[in-house]
C-alpha cells in the first residue's frame, strides 16, 4: 500500500539531503510523525529561519546573519593572512579549536566529482581580488588531504597565478583522508605550524 500523498512529498524531500537513501528517507520521515506535534512544528521552524535568515558573506563567502560577518569585521584578526577552506563546517572546526588568527575564503562545496561538486567560479574570481585589493601576503590553503581537496587547491592556485603572494598549504600531519571538521585542535596547530609552500601549477594542458 502506498504511502499518504504528504508523507510521500516528505519522505521524497528528505531523500534530496546527501547522504539519504530512500529506506533513510522513510525511517526520518516515520519518526517525524510519531513525534509530538510541537517537534514537527519546531523542525519545520527551524528548517524555515535556516533558510531565509542565513546569507552568504560578502567578503569571505562564509554563512552568517549579516555582510560582512564578524571575522570579516574583527580589526585584531591578521588581515594580511588568508586560509582558504571548502565550506562553512572547517570555519567552525578552526574557529572552536583557536588555531588560526587571520581570515577565511570559503569555496562553499569543494571539489567532489562524485557529487558534481566544485569551488564555485565566483569565490575564485573573489579570492584573486581580494589578494590583489586587500594587502594579502599569505594564502594557506586548507582544503582536505584528498582527491577531492587537490584538486580544489589546483584550481585555486590557478586563480592565483601571476600574483604576488605566498601560497601555502596546511603541513601533511594531516591525516590523508581525513575531514577538517573531525580533527582535534592540537592536530589543526601542528598542521599551521608545518605548513609549506604549494608548488607552482603547470602552464601545460
Amino acid at each position: 500500500m502506498a504511502f499518504p500523498a504528504p508523507l510521500q512529498r516528505l519522505i521524497q524531500a528528505l531523500e534530496k539531503f546527501p547522504g539519504v537513501g530512500a529506506r533513510s528517507a522513510e525511517r526520518m520521515a516515520l519518526h517525524v510523525l510519531r513525534s509530538p506535534a510541537e517537534d514537527a512544528a519546531e523542525l519545520a521552524l527551524a528548517l524555515r529561519d535556516a533558510r531565509m535568515e542565513t546569507l552568504r558573506c560578502a567578503v569571505c563567502g562564509n554563512i552568517t546573519l549579516r555582510t560582512p560577518c564578524a571575522i570579516c569585521e574583527d580589526e585584531d584578526r591578521n588581515r594580511t593572512l588568508v586560509c582558504v577552506v571548502e565550506g562553512p563546517r572547517e570555519v567552525e572546526s578552526m574557529e572552536s579549536a583557536g588555531v588560526f588568527t587571520g581570515l577565511y575564503h570559503v569555496l562553499m562545496d569543494g571539489f567532489a566529482p562524485r557529487e558534481g561538486a566544485e569551488p564555485e567560479p565566483d569565490a575564485l574570481d573573489a579570492l584573486r581580488k581580494r589578494v590583489e585589493q586587500d594587502g594579502v601576503l599569505e594564502v594557506v590553503l586548507a582544503t582536505a588531504p584528498d582527491r577531492e581537496g587537490e584538486g580544489a587547491g589546483l584550481l585555486v592556485a590557478e586563480a592565483l597565478e601571476g600574483l604576488d603572494v605566498n601560497l601555502t598549504r596546511l603541513a601533511r600531519g594531516v591525516p590523508v583522508g581525513t575531514r577538517l571538521e573531525y580533527l582535534h585542535g592540537e592536530i589543526l596547530a601542528d598542521a599551521f605550524r608545518g605548513r609549506s609552500a604549494m608548488p607552482a601549477p603547470s602552464s601545460s594542458r
